[in-house]
């Protein structure tokens, strides 16, 4: 609908407006809205927390132990890349010879002949130090010569010897360790550098093998049925028990003045060796490198050991082994000359009393005692059960020799 406003009203109502209205009734103007209030800053971020220090490397001895097991099983320490420590002194044998003969091939193609069988390295914590008694009495050390006064002297001789696993030095030891898995668990166990000395390195290395030998169960278990016969948890059976009898008996076998069988002094069980040394006159074995006429291996005098070359009273002697899992460590003797045990035993019975069984005649001659040279056979011992005369009566029977081998099988651990 159109307005029906005067058309002059609506100028003079925007003059009135205009001009206030002529009065007090004004339109107020509007007020400016008041600003937003400013947001409240964001709290400041909590800080990160600060990151757990790393742990601090385990060097515990039984840290160093473990990491001596990856040592003692590592074929890459070798010149060959195939042998170790392992290799020689097997597990499942009571850490001696492995099976299969003498000891095995060694060199860096695997191709050197050791001169001496490798000894059990099991129950050699109570060895004691190397020791010439003023009586002459010769007992301590490791090796078979005792040339090796601690356990990590007897663990780098292996490690640099031509003929085992063949490293040409120190360094050549160390470079072959850095590409091994022992690697980082030595460092870390040992706080040892990255670019550790080579001798650092060896140094640890020999250590870790020492504490793995000292602590592992596996070394020294006293787990036999010999063991379980003292904790009344076993019986011998009539053999074994009459070859217990006949080992102890000091008219007969008189083994046990050598392989003691009675609690150590102090207590413990028997280790079954007195750690001492003798001359038995073993045959030469011409099976292996010793069947050179021309050398002879005089234990205590050389080749291995040079220090004691002007005692010639002690030449042609070996420590005495322990007798604990005999019956795994064949080939026995320093030589590896007998292969059972029952040839041990006869021998010990038969030695002097049927030589021509054990040594060569040559123009009807027995050559008795023919791996030591005439001048230090005076050295040779004569004590029972050696001692008669040819064709004389034994003092082990065959009774005895069956006997004490079904009682040295009792010595064997589980």
């Amino acid at each position: 609908m159109r307005s029906r406003l005067a058309p002059w009203v609506l100028p003079a109502a925007l003059a009135l407006s205009a001009c206030g209205g002529g009065g007090a009734s004004t339109v107020p103007t509007p007020a400016a809205p008041a600003p937003a209030p400013a947001p409240a800053p964001a709290p400041a971020p909590a800080p990160a927390p600060a990151p757990a220090p790393a742990p601090a490397p385990d060097t515990s001895p039984a840290a160093r132990a473990a990491v001596g097991d990856l040592l003692f099983h590592e074929v890459r320490l070798s010149a060959s890349g195939r042998q170790s420590c392992a290799s020689c002194h097997d597990p499942a044998r009571g850490h001696a010879d492995p099976a299969g003969g003498f000891l095995p091939l060694g060199g860096p193609s695997l191709d050197q002949q050791g001169l001496r069988s490798s000894p059990s390295v099991r129950y050699l914590s109570n060895a004691g130090a190397f020791t010439i008694e003023a009586n002459g009495r010769v007992h301590g050390g490791l090796f078979w010569d005792g040339r090796a006064a601690t356990r990590e002297e007897q663990a780098r001789g292996p490690l640099l010897n031509p003929k085992e696993m063949a490293n040409a030095s120190v360094a050549d030891f160390a470079a072959r360790l850095r590409g091994t898995a022992a690697w980082l668990p030595l460092r870390n166990a040992y706080g040892l550098a990255a670019n550790a000395s080579d001798e650092a390195l060896m140094t640890a290395s020999t250590n870790a093998l020492a504490l793995y030998q000292q602590l592992d169960v596996d070394f020294q278990p006293f787990s036999s049925k010999f063991d379980q016969v003292q904790a009344g948890t076993a019986t011998f059976t009539p053999a074994e028990a009459r070859g217990l009898a006949a080992f102890n008996d000091p008219q007969r076998g008189n083994c046990a003045s050598c392989h003691s069988s009675g609690p150590r002094p102090g207590g413990g069980l028997p280790l079954f060796t007195d750690f001492s040394y003798h001359a038995l006159g073993v045959p030469r074995n011409a099976s292996a490198a010793t069947a050179d006429p021309a050398f002879f291996d005089l234990g205590l005098c050389g080749p291995n050991r040079i220090d004691l070359a002007a005692r010639t009273e002690l030449c042609g002697k070996f420590r005495v082994p322990t007798l604990r899992n005999v019956a795994l460590t064949a080939p026995y003797m320093h030589n590896g000359r007998f292969a059972t045990l029952e040839e041990v035993v006869r021998f010990y019975a038969t030695r002097d009393t049927n030589p021509a069984a054990w040594y060569p005649t040559v123009a009807g001659t027995v050559q008795r005692f023919n791996d030591l040279p005439a001048v230090y056979q005076g050295n040779v011992e004569r004590r029972i059960p050696f001692g008669g005369r040819p064709g004389g009566t034994p003092t082990l029977s065959e009774q005895d020799v069956a006997d004490i081998v079904a009682f040295l099988g009792t010595l064997t651990d589980r």
